[in-house]
């Protein structure tokens, strides 16, 4: 088996030795690097202009074969090469114009999952029939799987089909879902779970179509059944526990996005909820965080948009005591009332909390609608406080202390009496100008 593919290897090796064959992959070779060297067309304006002034590079090289040929030189690979480079680079100004056309066609993604693979694969079997080798290579075997003689046809065949199965699956899921959000009246959440849903259920059954193409038997999938069921049971049975849970959370609704929920004190935006993990950006630095979709189902976490997107937070202060209650009271509701970002409803209020050592303490209670400004509108009210406060002769009694000078070891003659001999002398040197080391007084 083997050495029928080591022949058909050493066959090409040798057709790609010959001189004529190396000629013409120098000259593409060249002319590529000759274009990626020169960069003309960026200094063009229009995008759409210079993707097809893109296209000139490889047009003179079709010319260029064309030419050889005419001398009565082998060009034939030039042209292929030329034709292929010139089919790859078609790909953009076709996609920049029928995204001006239709602006709500999923252009990239038909091209990324669609247009560009069929190329490759036609370019991989064009290329075999140059070689003159593609039917000769197509029956070679490569061994047994599951008691079936496996060919280099055969798994060429069903790897390109696993992959247009697994590549486009979501698009009939989805058109599925959405049927059935418009006549059942499924919610968004349930319309994405059934398309994932679906989905695989779709790339199952087109895996299965595969093997038995191939001629893998029933009895034979049974079996991979079974192995892969120990496996997730011992190996990967977090990511399958992840899995299920995207699921059950897509379900619910719980967790979707733009929701703001508290990760650890910090309120986080999420973003896009994946089958292994849910991705947040964290408001506090902008970093972004994937949390294992079966976290939300062991741990806590905060939600301040799954019901109401408006969050409610609060600035605390103290007063002197000689300071009417009612008065602060009025002052900090009346600071809350003016900031632009503070909702009328509820209507922010102030309250006494405590009675402290040296001040009256009050707590400003205030919502907001978007949970992530809660900080900084916090900060806007401290400062208006400040200057409210200021405006109406209302302090904010702070800690004071005072300073006795000492030496150590103590002698006997220091006394914490205010009327001692060594704290008369102690207050007649902090009252001389000239002495530094004056201490403070409350």
């Amino acid at each position: 088996m083997l050495q029928d593919l080591n022949r058909e290897v050493v066959t090409w090796l040798g057709y790609l030795q010959r001189g004529s064959v190396l000629l013409q992959l120098a000259i593409v070779v060249g002319t590529v690097l000759v274009e990626k060297r020169s960069r003309w067309t960026r200094r063009l304006n229009s995008e759409v202009f210079s993707s097809f002034a893109e296209l000139a590079s490889p047009l003179l090289l079709i010319l260029l074969g064309a030419a050889i040929k005419a001398l009565g030189f082998p060009g034939g690979l030039v042209q292929y090469l030329a034709t292929l480079w010139l089919l790859w680079r078609l790909f953009k100004p076709i996609n920049l114009l029928i995204e001006q056309r239709f602006p709500n066609l999923p252009v990239d993604e038909l091209d990324r999952m669609l247009f560009r693979p069929l190329l490759l694969v036609f370019t991989v079997l064009s290329f075999f029939q140059i070689l003159g080798s593609r039917e000769s290579l197509a029956i070679i075997e490569i061994g047994d799987v599951f008691g079936v003689t496996l060919t280099v046809g055969k798994l060429f065949t069903a790897l390109t089909i696993t992959y247009l199965i697994v590549a486009y699956a979501k698009r009939p899921a989805a058109l599925v879902a959405w049927l059935g959000g418009y006549y059942i009246g499924l919610k968004p959440q349930g319309q994405r779970a059934l398309e994932v849903i679906l989905q695989y259920s779709v790339i199952g059954v087109g895996v299965m179509g595969v093997a038995y193409y191939v001629g893998i038997n029933g009895t034979a999938l049974v079996a991979v059944a079974g192995g892969l069921s120990v496996g997730i049971g011992f190996g990967i049975k977090e990511i399958v526990s992840n899995f299920i849970s995207s699921l059950w959370l897509l379900f619910e609704g719980s967790v979707r996005p733009g929701e703001i929920l508290m990760i650890n004190g910090d309120p986080c935006t999420v973003r896009k909820l994946g089958l292994r993990a849910t991705q947040l950006r964290r408001g506090r630095d902008g970093a972004e965080l994937l949390i294992p979709n079966q976290n939300f189902f062991t741990q806590e976490a905060e939600s301040y948009t799954a019901e109401e997107t408006s969050r409610r937070d609060a600035v605390v202060v103290g007063a002197a005591y000689h300071h009417e209650p009612s008065q602060v009271i009025a002052v900090l509701e009346e600071v809350a009332r003016q900031h632009e970002k503070v909702l009328q409803y509820p209507p922010p209020q102030a309250f006494t909390v405590d009675f402290a050592d040296s001040s009256i303490n009050y707590k400003l209670l205030f919502w907001v609608r978007n949970p992530l400004e809660a900080f900084a509108v916090g900060s806007d009210l401290r400062q208006a406080i400040w200057t409210a406060f200021d405006k109406n002769g209302i302090g904010i009694p702070f800690p004071q202390r005072q300073v006795y000078p000492m030496e150590w070891p103590p002698s006997g003659e220091q006394t914490h009496r205010l009327g001692s001999p060594t704290n008369q002398l102690q207050a007649e040197a902090d009252s001389d100008p000239s002495n530094d080391s004056a201490g403070e007084t409350p």
